[in-house]
């Protein structure tokens, strides 16, 4: 069986017998008189890390494969010197001290440099023993098992920065249990003959302390009672850096800072209160925004966005959007009320008029739903809401209404609104880790009035873990179910479930996964499965890519969510991100195209597709 080391002399002997002169130097062969460009750059005998991860270490590059007609870069020897010292303590820095790093560059035509870095790895050293030191501190209930939150394991490779981070563990563990004042060290004792590492922290937490009382800097229009209310703590109760960081980000989800920093003031040693500092920076109270993009389903679309930040003291805030589209034009007027009797508590108004163009119908309705938002721990929140609209359908065929058995066109809908969010991910715009769950339920009719009278609830999971260290597995499983209270068109058209699209099964066009009517349109359903598994990874600078596998169905029935009769897609994609989030473009292949119907799919949108 051929070895790793036996492919890379392969690899090595491929990438060297291809387009160059034969002719290998060293550093101090080169003609310094000329320029030399990177043509190619690679490395072999790196079995613990990828290329990609090697190269994202140093500074010399190769001209981009995607585009040839681009000048190569300029080879500076003294930078690839530093760059042949940056892998090494990059290994170093994950336990391989005995990390071997050797060059050979091939001169090709026109002064280009093909450059191959070859690394001799060797054994890691592991980390053989883990000790605490609690100077002068009686252990609690609970602090005898510290080592099991330490990053970095007896038994693991040694790593620098998971070495480093047991520190910061030790110290964040005391500060959340009122040591204001912790102290820590730590060492590590290498023996690389050995192949093992001992390590040892030290840690003195101090006297328990309280929180003081808080001076507020920087703050002009805003009034500091406005401040002060979003504090996670108060005079006198035990000091914790978790109350701090949360008021930190309370105080900036007002939207009214730029900045804001909650520091505790120095003090003695053996203070017991320990005063607070509130540092930030204004930002303008008025915001207009104006933009414009486009996406495979909806086309081109424009937007025009007014904001006023504290509008009357309070935090409160007012914005009204308008937003056009192939699709939807949507004209909005939203009021915000934070602090809503409690600190965690929002209460949201929006009055809305829009039109929906659909295959299946052409829809126009106002909209009135306030709502009240209540964050009850950093993962878990929640809505209720009540719904009040008018809707008018039109552009239905008769095909449809036959076959739904009839179609109430116009009408209120009055009902309420819950929602449920458990979201435990590490990134709200592009999660790496954890899971979200989200529930979603609206009722209309019954003892609320209105002309419709349904029920509606889905329910959907998304998981995220790292599989490498570069390397995230996604899944999400999506389920619905609706279905009229009264007669069959008391649930509303615009309300049913749709599959398929950017958003949905990406081997499908948009609503196209499911039931059709005898002229075209998608019919929707009462019930609705949704999934998909994706693998995304990094592939060069900000531009990431993923293989994907979607699945989806809608049923006519409720209570009746059709895994018997899935149908699947699959596809990859490429992301690029920016500060907005992922830019992704998507090509689906549905396994089993209906007629009539293409046989992939293109899709472009802003955010990740889940």
């Amino acid at each position: 069986m051929p070895t790793l080391r036996t492919f890379s002399l392969v690899l090595f002997l491929a990438f060297y017998c291809r387009n160059g002169d034969g002719r290998t130097v060293t550093l101090e062969e080169l003609d310094p008189a000329r320029t030399w460009r990177v043509k190619k750059l690679a490395s072999i005998g790196n079995e613990a890390f990828s290329e990609r991860r090697l190269l994202n270490e140093v500074l010399t590059e190769a001209g981009p494969w995607y585009a040839p007609w681009r000048a190569a870069p300029v080879f500076d020897p003294v930078t690839f010197e530093a760059d042949l010292k940056r892998i090494k303590r990059f290994y170093e820095s994950q336990g391989y001290y005995q990390t071997r790093v050797s060059y050979q560059l091939q001169v090709e035509p026109k002064n280009r440099l093909s450059v191959l870095i070859t690394i001799t790895e060797n054994k890691p050293v592991t980390v053989a023993k883990i000790a605490i030191d609690l100077r002068d501190h009686r252990p609690e209930r609970g602090e005898a098992a510290l080592s099991e939150l330490l990053p970095l394991k007896r038994g693991d490779i040694f790593n620098e920065e998971a070495y480093q981070g047991g520190e910061k563990v030790l110290r964040d563990f005391f500060l959340g249990r009122a040591h204001a004042k912790v102290h820590t060290e730590r060492k590590a004792k290498v023996e690389v003959g050995a192949g093992r590492v001992f390590v040892h922290y030290a840690v003195r937490p101090g006297l328990k302390a309280a929180f003081g009382q808080t001076q507020i800097e920087g703050a002009q229009k805003v009034e500091e009672p406005l401040i002060r209310r979003e504090l996670s703590y108060r005079p006198g109760e035990p000091f914790s850096v978790r109350q701090i960081q949360d008021s930190q980000k309370n105080i900036f989800n007002l939207g009214l800072f730029r900045s804001v920093q909650v520091l505790p003031l120095d003090t003695a040693e053996d203070a017991k209160e320990i005063p607070m500092r509130v540092i930030v920076q204004e930002q303008p109270q008025r915001h207009i925004k104006l933009g414009v993009g486009y996406a495979t389903e909806d086309e081109f679309r424009g937007q025009a966005a007014w904001s006023r930040l504290n509008w009357f003291g309070g935090g409160r805030q007012l914005s009204a959007a308008l937003k056009l589209s192939a699709i939807n034009r949507v004209a909005d007027v939203q009021f915000l009320q934070p602090h809503f009797f409690t600190r965690n508590t929002k209460a949201r108004v929006s009055l809305t008029q829009a039109q929906e163009d659909e295959e299946t119908y052409l829809l126009d309705i106002t909209r009135l739903r306030p709502r009240i938002e209540h964050r009850f721990t950093p993962t878990v929140s929640g809505f209720v809401g009540y719904r009040v609209e008018w809707a008018n359908l039109t552009d239905i065929d008769p095909a449809t209404v036959a076959e739904l058995g009839g179609v109430r066109e116009t009408g209120f809908l009055l009902g309420p609104s819950l929602g449920l969010l458990w979201d435990a991910t590490d990134d709200p715009l592009d999660p790496k880790q954890g899971e979200v769950v989200s529930l979603v339920a609206d009722q209309a009719g019954a003892i609320w009035g209105g002309d419709f009278s349904f029920f509606k609830v889905t329910l959907e999971g998304k998981k995220y873990r790292r599989i490498a260290s570069e390397t995230v597995l996604a899944a999400r499983l999506k389920i619905g179910i609706a279905d009229a209270l009264g007669e069959d068109p008391d649930l509303p058209l615009f309300e049913r479930f749709y599959a398929g699209g950017e958003r949905g099964v990406r081997g499908y066009g948009r609503r196209r996964l499911g039931p059709i009517s005898a002229s075209d349109d998608p019919l929707g359903g009462l019930s609705l499965v949704e999934g998909s598994i994706e693998l995304r990874r990094p592939v060069w600078k900000e531009l990431s890519g993923a293989l994907f596998g979607d699945f989806g169905q809608v049923s006519l029935d409720s209570f009746d969510p059709p895994f018997d009769d899935l149908e699947f897609s699959f596809g990859a994609g490429l992301a690029y991100l920016t500060p907005l989030g992922p830019l992704r473009l998507d090509i689906g292949f549905p396994i089993d195209p209906p007629a009539g119907e293409q046989a992939w799919q293109i899709h472009f949108s802003v955010g990740q597709f889940f």
